[in-house]
This record gives structure tokens, sequence and C-alpha cells, in this order.
């Protein structure tokens, strides 16, 4: 249940004893008001009356209060572009219409005529269009042979250069064992040749390395440096004489013959192979690029068939005639949206042009309010709401649907306010009408069961701990320290562990004197 506590009163002042009363009546938050009059003759005879509030559990709730009308969330006009007289009208205002229902019928005399002429001015081009479309089939069926021919023509060609690759690959694989057999001879006879080759290679390197040092020392005829280089040179002249005696002995020059005539037959069959490929690979593109070319005139010629169909099955793309034709379906405004009629704007004889009614969907309502600067920052879009208003005998459910990021203003003269407009959905519409003015409570934040007492009923005592007054007794206050919580504009939240139904607290904690508010709670 929401409580509404009254704004908090000017502090340290004395209260009449109707306003104390009105008090009493408009009471809740933590529990019901009631006065209390102290005796005089102790530290409190100042105190002649205290505002009291009765510890009880309830429901908190902050809120913020807003109003405005309500309106409907989709609106649609029925509108014509078209200057002609009515001769039907089906609706009035109030009706409640489906979208798609007949609102008024214009004369369509003129533009049935206007179609009927024009329709006998483009009949002969109907022929026009049926020949463009033989002919257009007669041009694909021989681009089709075309194709075909070329087809058969290219495929000769690549099957010839495929039959050439193959006998020159054929020819390179014949002359593959003859070379084969002639390098491993040669292979084998290097292989015999090769101690004598490497001796005569080693000798002939001893020969100019000793060659460099005879120079190096002047080149004369005599000495030791002399001496070396004649020794390395006979040693050289006997290696190669060996290499030569082996080369002749294992047959070197027939072998190293055999091996470069079998190459040269395996070099040349491979490289007639290598033409006849490069000669496939170009009867292959060439065949490509002419069937491209072929298809590419079959498609064109497919694209114009199908352009002389689409004509002729639309028949005469006439744009005026399909003007006067759409112009013809305007004649008859309906609904675009379901709703209810609440304006309309013709009658059966009158000219009329743009707006013929506006259709209110009564299924979607909201309520167009403002949000107050000082409470933006707390609402955002989904909050509920509570909407009541006098056109409706209950309140109505709602949710924040809307906000707008930027600031207005609201009312007109001295009543505009600041703000930033809204809208609230209305979850049930049933009992409620477009244009009623209604109130909206935004449920920010709400809790149930739980101890609530006035703002000022909360003070901090000398350890800046908060404490609540509670009536002893003995008709004294004491301190009470409790935990705040949520909190609303007149009520706040407390609980502790000394907190029970029924307890006595001072609403304003300030009317207390300093010298009954000490002690340890």
């Amino acid at each position: 249940m929401k409580k509404t506590i009254l704004p908090v009163l000017a502090r340290h002042k004395r209260l009449t004893a109707a306003v104390l009363a009105l008090a009493v009546v408009l009471a809740a938050g933590g529990g019901a008001f009631a006065l209390l009059h102290r005796k005089g003759g102790d530290a409190g005879d100042d105190l002649n009356y205290a505002r009291t509030v009765t510890l009880t559990k309830g429901e908190l709730t902050e809120s913020v209060n807003v109003s405005g009308l309500v309106q409907s969330a989709r609106v649609s006009s029925v509108t014509t572009s078209l200057t002609s007289k009515v001769v039907a009208v089906n609706v009035k205002v109030g009706d409640v219409v489906k979208k798609g229902d007949v609102i008024c019928t214009l004369d369509d005399t003129d533009i049935r005529r206007a179609i009927q002429d024009k329709e006998k001015e483009l009949s002969g081009e109907k022929q026009q269009l049926k020949d463009a479309v033989t002919k257009a089939a007669d041009a694909l069926s021989a681009a089709k042979r075309a194709r075909d021919t070329e087809r058969q023509t290219q495929d000769v060609r690549v099957n010839e250069a495929t039959a050439q690759r193959d006998k020159a690959a054929a020819a390179t694989q014949a002359a593959l064992p003859a070379y084969n057999d002639a390098r491993t001879h040669y292979d084998t006879m290097m292989k015999a040749v090769a101690p004598a080759e490497s001796a005569a290679a080693a000798a002939n390197a001893a020969r100019q390395t000793a060659y460099d040092s005879w120079i190096a020392a002047g080149g004369a005829a005599e000495g030791d440096a002399y001496a070396a280089y004649q020794a390395a040179e006979e040693q050289a002249r006997q290696a190669d004489t060996a290499l030569a005696d082996a080369r002749a002995l294992y047959e070197f020059e027939r072998y190293a013959g055999e091996l470069e005539r079998a190459r040269q037959t395996y070099d040349e069959a491979s490289a007639r192979q290598v033409e006849a490929q490069s000669a496939l690979e170009q009867a292959a593109a060439a065949r490509t690029q002419a069937l491209n070319a072929c298809d590419q005139t079959v498609n064109s010629a497919i694209a114009d068939l199908q352009q002389a169909e689409k004509q002729e099955k639309r028949g005469v793309a006439d744009a005026a005639l399909a003007d006067l034709k759409k112009s013809l379906e305007s004649t008859v405004l309906r609904a675009e949206t379901d709703g209810k009629v609440t304006e309309l704007k013709v009658n059966v004889g009158s000219i009329c042009k743009g707006d013929v009614a506006v259709i209110q969907a009564t299924d979607d309502l909201i309520v167009s309010v403002t949000i107050p600067e000082y409470a933006i920052q707390k609402v955002q879009v989904g909050l509920a709401a509570s909407i009541t208003s006098d056109a409706s005998p209950t309140a109505l459910r709602g949710k924040v649907s809307r906000i707008s990021p930027t600031a207005g203003s609201s009312g007109e003269g001295g009543n505009a306010s600041a703000g930033f407009s809204a809208d609230i959905a209305i979850q049930d519409p049933e009992n409620i009408f477009i244009g009623a003015k209604a109130k909206a409570e935004i449920i920010l934040n709400q809790k149930k069961d739980v101890y609530t007492v006035p703002l000022d009923a909360v003070q901090p005592d000398g350890d800046g701990m908060d404490v609540i007054q509670v009536r002893q007794p003995d008709g004294r206050f004491a301190p009470v320290r409790v935990q705040t919580g949520m909190k609303n504009d007149y009520a706040v939240e407390i609980s502790g562990a000394q907190l029970t139904d029924g307890m006595e607290v001072l609403a304003d904690a300030s009317t207390l004197p300093d010298a009954e508010g000490g002690g340890t709670p």
C-alpha cells in the first residue's frame, strides 16, 4: 500500500492544533501521527507539542508524478492527390474500422473514359510486340546453331592437338630407356676413371702452387723454388698420362659419345613434346574464347527474347496508361490501419483533395507527459507507472516507452515548464479514451514490509551515527540507533535490532531540546 508523507514543515516552529489535526488525517510512511502535550516542570518544558509517528511496517515507494493527455500511438491519415467529387462516404466519426475498409469513393467517370481512349490508341502496338517476340526467338535459335557448329569445329582442332601431344610424349618415352642406359654406362666408366682424375687434378693444383712460389721467389732457373716447381711439373705430367691411360682403358670416348647421342635424341623428343603441349593449350584456349563469344551471343539473344516476352505480357508499357489505372484505384480511399475514425473532412457531393479522414488506433494508447528536469536522471524507458483519469473507473497499468533526448517546454504563458517529453504506454487501454486527461505515477523504486519514518525523524548523534528519538514510558524521548536505506521526498527506510512495531517516534527530531537528546542508545 502506498503512503504519502506531507512535505516537511518549517523546523523549530510551533504548529497550531488545526494543522496538527490535519497531519494526523494524512499520516503515512512509518505510521499514524499523534500529538503529544508535554507537562512542564523539567528540561522539556519548551516542547509543549510534539508530532510523532507510530512505527509499523509498510511499503515505501520512490516515484515521479506527471500528467498529460491520452493519445493514440498509431495515427494514420486517409489522403488523396485527386481533385474529384465524393460519390459515397462509408463511415462517420466514431466508427471503428479495419485496415482496408472503404472510407469514401470518388467519381471515376473521367478516369475510366481516359483509360478506354488510351487503350484504343495503344492497341496497334500489341502486334508489334508479338512480332518482336517471334524475331527474338528466331535470333536465339540461330545463335544456338552457330554455337553448336563452332563447338564441333573447335573440338576437332583440340583433338588433333591432343593426338600430336600424345605422339610426342610417346616418342619421348621411347628415347628415355636408351638415354638411361647410356647414362648408366657413362657413370660406371667415370667411377673407374675417378681416382686418376682426382690424382691428375691434385697434381696440376700442386704444380700451379709450385709455379706461383717459384715466380714469387724471383723466377730464376735455379734454387729450391725452381727445383720444386720442376718436380711438381713432372708429377703433373705423369698424372695426366695416367689419366689418359685410364680413359683409354675404360673407353671414355666411346661411352661419352654414346651418352651425348642418347641425350640429344631424348632432348629433341622432349622439345617436340613441349611444342605439342603448347599447341594443345593454344587450341584449348582458342576453343574457350570462341565458345565464350558464342555464349555471349546466345545470352544476348536470350535477354532480348525475355525482354520481348515481358513487354508482350505486360502489354503496352505506357506510363500514361499506368498512371490512369493507378488513379482509378485511388478513387476508392481505404483505411491504412485499424482504429477509430476521429476526424472526417468530406461528405457526399463535396470536392476533396488532400486529407479526408484521420484514424487513430484504440488498442495502442499512450499518455503524453513531460518529465521534470530534476527527475530526468532517475526516469528511464521500461519503468512501470500507475495511471489514473476521471474518464476511467479504475487505475491503469503503464510503462515508460519513450523519453526525448532533449529538453523542451510544456504549457503556455506563465504555466510553461521545462522538461523532457515522454510517452507512457497504457497496457490495458480498454477503459480509457483518446483525449482524456490523465495522471501517471512513475515508479522508480519500491520496497515492502519495511519500517519508515519522516526524513526529519533521523538525525546524527554525537558519534555521527543515525538515530531516531523513541518515546519512553516516562514520557521522555531516548535515541535509538538505526541504519537508513531507501528514501523518497518525504520518508526514509530504517532498520535496527531494537526496532519493534508500535514504537512512538518523534517525527521531527530537531524539535527535541539538546538536554533530552543525550545519552547512549
